[in-house]
């Protein structure tokens, strides 16, 4: 399995990494199959000579696999599944559901949480059969779309049953930059296969698109991302959908342009829910293979037959007995007909000794605890399987009804906000008409009081990047994964407000009007000062959180702060609500000393006590 190690590892989300496609095919009844086939192909590849046709379980040193088929309300379900544990980058997981109405679902999966690039089974699968997302046809290339296929591409992008993503490339009337360019999209786009489709559109076509998408067009030279429902008619729902800039994309290397489209895609896959029916498929493999299961363990073990070499077929069995007063060149063969016929039976065996009864009893035993133990390592698998998904299960509830909680004390805090702004507002609104300045009372604001938001965390690094007061000092890759997951620019603006509430809390320092840290100045804002909600910031850590997870908190500072080049930082920002990865911003104020505050940390949600 190949992997592409992109850094920040420990930060990203494990799903946020594996590579998870569902397509359909238009040939349904070849699915089962071809991926019998691939799969068997795919093995042999690996070194490991197991036909899929048949349903089996296998372990070897280089891993372990089974296949599974079931039959379910005249469907037919087959589960391929291969575990390679042991390696230097972890263990892979790679897993294909398929059924005979027509669809796949490949997921390969990595413990270290490491870029699982494109399987080559994935590759081969989309080569063999004509698989699609929606209307479009999955393929190993990149499209070439005029103005003729404009109907196709807007219905495609407003598809709301689209699984995965659409890049669209545009193109501006410059032939000498065109070939270059489509060339690059098809570099940069090389780790999305199967999981969103590229498209380059002619100069034409661009036109026409921003003709009739306007707030969702898709500028000459630039490569847009459009996410399942695009909206036309909807400006906030065009935040949504973010683009790569000629800038960007002429100033970044290849790597790190093809790394974080291929993470977005990843990240896309990973947080929309899993089909209907890939969860109705896997819940009924899972319940057969549980039943087989339990039937094996309450089925007693059938006595194994121990045959030893050189039996003959006699009809009386002679037993060796000695008399205590009898020499052995005197000892005789005494017939013992009933009892030990019976022996010989059960035991299997030609002659009867205290040595052949205990090698053969000994045999009888191994074999059946060999059973067994085969058994009990097949159940304990099963229960750890289903041990770590209920772990990770409860680590969701447990943050979600954290985050739940914030949400709820931030919402109560935003009304408050919102009910005192308004009457603020009525008031001066009141004063401009008593003042006889309708205009003023009555019109909309001017655009230069509209907040320039940054478009991503990065920009808004670039930003503060020469600011006289704040200083960022983290890792610019755990900056990069949360513009991965950040579609409609929350984190970005949340993480602008809170910097603008701390360049605020520091000209109130210096005016004298705030000595109690950052936490007292939101609670208590002067007049004049800006700041976000309190709720949105977290003074410090729990004692548990610090005791437990308190090394995740050290971010790196300038030797003048600290002469380790480290500090703890506990005091953070809430950013966005955005599943499990709920980016924060941590900080240190160091005003009274350096005049500066440093950003230690921008990324997601860090381990804590709701957390593992």
């Amino acid at each position: 399995m190949a992997a592409v190690t992109l850094g920040a590892e420990a930060s990203r989300s494990q799903t946020s990494r594996d590579y998870r496609a569902f397509m359909r095919s238009k040939d349904p009844a070849a699915v089962i199959e071809t991926v019998t086939a691939e799969f068997t192909r795919w093995l042999g590849e690996k070194g490991l000579q197991q036909d899929s046709h048949e349903d089996a379980r296998w372990a070897s040193d280089s891993g372990s696999g089974q296949v599974q088929r079931e039959t379910t309300e005249g469907a037919e379900l087959l589960r391929c599944q291969l575990v390679e544990p042991g390696t230097s980058m972890g263990t892979w997981t790679t897993e294909v559901l398929a059924a005979s109405e027509g669809w796949i679902d490949v997921s390969v999966s990595n413990s270290q949480g490491r870029f699982v690039a494109v399987p080559r089974l994935a590759k081969a699968l989309m080569r063999d059969l004509d698989l699609r997302d929606a209307s479009l046809q999955l393929l190993d290339n990149v499209k070439l779309w005029d103005v003729a296929e404009l109907d196709m591409l807007v219905e495609l992008l407003q598809d709301p049953d689209r699984h995965g993503l659409v890049l669209v490339a545009g193109t501006g009337p410059d032939p000498g930059l065109f070939d270059a360019f489509r060339a690059r999209i098809h570099t940069w786009t090389r780790e999305v296969f199967g999981l969103a489709q590229s498209i380059v559109l002619t100069p034409q076509a661009t036109w026409a698109l921003a003709e009739r998408l306007s707030f969702h067009a898709v500028p000459a030279w630039t490569l847009r991302t459009y996410y399942p429902g695009v909206q036309p008619l909807d400006a906030i729902d065009s935040r949504r959908h973010r683009y790569m800039s000629t800038a960007t994309l002429a100033t970044e290397p290849d790597a790190y342009l093809r790394s974080v489209l291929g993470n977005v895609a990843r990240a896309h896959a990973a947080r929309r829910p899993e089909p209907i029916e890939v969860v109705e498929a896997r819940r009924a493999l899972d319940r057969a293979e549980t039943a087989a299961l339990l039937d094996r363990l309450d089925t007693p073990t059938e006595r194994p037959s121990v045959t030893l070499p050189g039996r003959q077929e006699t009809g009386e069995t002679r037993v060796q007995t000695r008399d205590a007063d009898t020499l052995p060149e005197t000892r005789e063969l005494v017939p013992q007909a009933d009892v030990m016929a019976a022996i010989r039976e059960i035991l299997r065996l030609d002659e009867v000794s205290p040595e052949t009864v205990r090698s053969a009893f000994n045999a009888m035993v191994d074999q059946v605890r060999e059973a067994e133990l085969e058994q009990i390592k097949t159940a304990s698998l099963r229960i750890k399987e289903q041990a770590a998904r209920i772990e990770e299960l409860e680590d969701r509830v447990r943050l979600s009804d954290e985050l739940l909680d914030d949400d709820i004390l931030e919402r109560a805090l935003l009304q408050d906000e919102a009910t005192r702004v308004n009457a603020e507002v009525r008031w001066l609104r009141a004063r401009l008409r008593e003042k006889e300045d309708y205009e003023a009372a009555n019109g909309a604001p001017p655009d230069e009081f509209e907040i320039d938001y940054p478009q991503s965390c990065l920009e808004l690094l670039d930003r503060i990047a020469e600011d006289d007061v704040l200083v960022f000092t983290g890792d610019r890759e755990e900056v990069a994964a949360v513009d991965e997951v950040d579609t409609l620019q929350l984190a970005a603006r949340a993480a602008w407000d809170a910097c603008t509430s701390l360049r605020e809390y520091a000209r109130a320092h210096t005016d004298g009007k705030c000595s109690s840290g950052v936490d007292h100045f939101l609670r208590h804002r002067p007049a004049g000062y800006e700041g976000v909600s309190p709720g949105k910031h977290g003074a410090t850590e729990t004692g548990v959180t610090m005791r437990r997870f308190g090394g995740e908190r050290v971010f790196a500072v300038p030797a003048e702060v600290d002469t380790s080049r480290s500090k703890t930082m506990t005091a953070h920002f809430k950013l966005a609500r955005i599943g499990l990865f709920s980016p924060r911003l941590y900080y240190y104020d160091d005003l009274n000393r350096t005049g500066k505050i440093y950003i230690g940390y921008l990324g997601r949600h860090l381990t804590n006590t709701q957390t593992n």
